[in-house]
């Protein structure tokens, strides 16, 4: 008898503990999707380990890592547009020539975009960028925040103050191609950089 009221109290005390911690369990999962729209997701997963560098020979006979010009940069990043590449910074995905993977996030689709032999992290993409003014940038360069990368298509107006980009947004968008502001970009900590390869 007495170690059946235990035992039910026992249940008891244990049921708000399991209630609760569902509960919060489902709230930091929304959470981290809010964390995601943002932005920031990106930041944790650039705090990881970048891909190995792929020094094949193979790899430098098919151009990876070399020079390249700014209009196979856009072709290759518009390739991942046409394909709707989702966005994951676990997942990986084949570049144009149906060879390469790189890392399905903002930075290994600018390493893709590049050619570049590995997937790049936004903390070491400027190891092989070099900073550029606003009024610099061309089709193939970069707009690099701490957390974050685009790639810049073009200019969307004659004042320089649009431009068109394409970018790994995040899980919600995906492959993005869409308009942004300068203004915006500054006020978002990026700053413009460019390829030190491209031609």
């Amino acid at each position: 008898m007495q170690f059946n009221v235990l035992n039910k109290l026992a249940r008891l005390a244990v049921a708000p503990v399991v209630a609760g911690a569902l509960l919060f369990g489902s709230l930091g999962v929304a959470a981290a999707d809010d964390v995601d729209q943002t932005g920031l997701v990106e930041i944790a997963a650039d705090q990881g380990v970048e891909d190995a560098p792929d020094n094949s020979a193979e790899a430098a006979a098919a151009g990876y890592g070399g020079a390249i010009t700014r209009a196979e940069v856009l072709k290759r990043a518009k390739y991942w547009w046409d394909k709707k590449v989702p966005y994951n910074m676990k997942g990986y995905y084949r570049d144009i020539n149906g060879g390469k993977k790189y890392r399905t996030d903002c930075s290994g689709f600018v390493s893709m975009a590049w050619k570049l032999t590995s997937s790049r992290t936004t903390y070491t993409l400027p190891e092989v960028s070099k900073p550029i003014s606003w009024s610099a940038l061309k089709p193939g360069d970069i707009v690099l925040s701490k957390g974050h990368v685009k790639l810049f298509e073009k200019w969307a107006n004659a004042d320089k103050t649009v431009m068109w980009i394409y970018e790994q947004g995040s899980t919600r968008t995906d492959m993005d191609h869409e308009k942004v502001s300068v203004s915006t970009l500054k006020n978002g900590g990026y700053k413009p950089r460019a390829y030190k390869k491209i031609k």
